[in-house]
């Protein structure tokens, strides 16, 4: 559904670097989080004097994702709908753990009538997204997965 100028966009600016160029880790960003995070934890318990480096490597690769949500929003704004799903998208893909891309494409998605994308989101929003998420947007979820059934969307109105 994204159309060619999105991925270009993608491609060629915003989405940050792709998992193959990133210094060999080809995971997606937020499991590389996690394992600093973990990585920061056994450094803090054994004593390590200086942390720090690891704080640095978490603190850039969560700017990366906040900041392609960030551009995303303001693209949008601008009306720059192909190039906002790109970078939502790429946090897709890097398994990103909050709910605006996936929010924001399960709209998007449902909106343009593209029922296979808003369910591949809500599908990766429902394993991705452990903290910072509203029993609402789960249960959108679960609508557009047709879990529930006789669940409204408790976002819309119907139309």
């Amino acid at each position: 559904m994204v159309g060619i100028l999105g991925k270009m966009f993608r491609v060629f600016n915003v989405a940050g670097l792709s998992r193959e160029a990133r210094a060999g880790d080809r995971r997606p960003l937020q499991l590389q989080i996690n394992e600093a995070k973990r990585q920061l934890e056994v450094a803090q318990q054994s004593g390590h004097p200086d942390p720090g480096s690891i704080l640095v490597h978490i603190d850039q690769m969560t700017g990366l994702l906040l900041d392609r949500n960030q551009q995303a929003q303001d693209l949008e704004k601008r009306g720059q709908m192909d190039a906002a799903v790109a970078l939502y998208e790429s946090n897709i893909d890097d398994m990103f753990d909050g709910s605006l891309p996936y929010e924001r494409l399960i709209d998007f998605y449902t909106q343009q009538g593209a029922k296979e994308d808003a369910e591949r989101v809500a599908r990766a929003c429902l394993v991705h997204c452990t903290s910072g998420v509203s029993e609402q947007l789960r249960a959108r979820c679960l609508s557009t997965l047709e879990l529930v059934p006789g669940l409204e969307d408790p976002t819309h109105d119907g139309q």
